[in-house]
C-alpha cells in the first residue's frame, strides 16, 4: 500500500516538473491570423539588432525598433499598404505579411515571443 502511495507521489511530482513549454503566444498567432514563422523571424531580426547594438550603448526599444522595421516592410511593398504577397518562400516571407496588416496584434504576440524566449531558445 505504502509503494501505491509512493508511486501516485513520484508521479505527481514528475508532471509537476515536466511540463511542455508554453505555446500561449502560438496560440494567440493562430487565433488572431498571424503566422508563428513570422512572429519567430521577427523576433530573430529584433535579437540580431539587440545583441549587435548592445555592446554599442543599446539601441531602440522595441516598439521603436517595430516601428522602424514596419516602415522599412512598407516600403518594400509594391503599393505600400502591406497587404500584398511579397518575398521568397525559403525565407518564410511568402505569406501575407501581417506585421504590416495587423500590426498591434504582431507587437503584443512579439512581445510575447520574445519574453517567453529571450534567447531565442525554447524554454526548459
Amino acid at each position: 500500500m505504502s509503494e501505491l502511495n509512493i508511486n501516485k507521489d513520484l508521479q505527481s511530482s514528475l508532471a509537476d516538473t515536466v511540463k511542455p513549454p508554453a505555446d500561449g503566444w502560438r496560440t494567440r498567432c493562430r487565433a488572431a491570423g498571424i503566422a508563428p514563422a513570422e512572429v519567430q523571424m521577427v523576433a530573430t531580426r529584433y535579437r540580431a539588432y539587440r545583441d549587435y547594438m548592445a555592446p554599442r550603448g543599446g539601441g531602440l526599444t522595441l516598439e521603436a525598433w517595430f516601428r522602424f522595421y514596419r516602415q522599412e516592410k512598407q516600403s518594400e511593398s509594391p503599393d505600400q499598404t502591406g497587404g500584398v504577397v511579397s518575398g521568397c518562400s525559403a525565407t518564410g516571407e511568402a505569406e501575407v505579411q501581417t506585421v504590416l496588416t495587423s500590426p498591434g496584434a504582431f507587437l503584443a504576440i512579439l512581445r510575447e515571443q520574445l519574453a517567453e524566449a529571450p534567447d531565442g531558445r525554447r524554454p526548459a
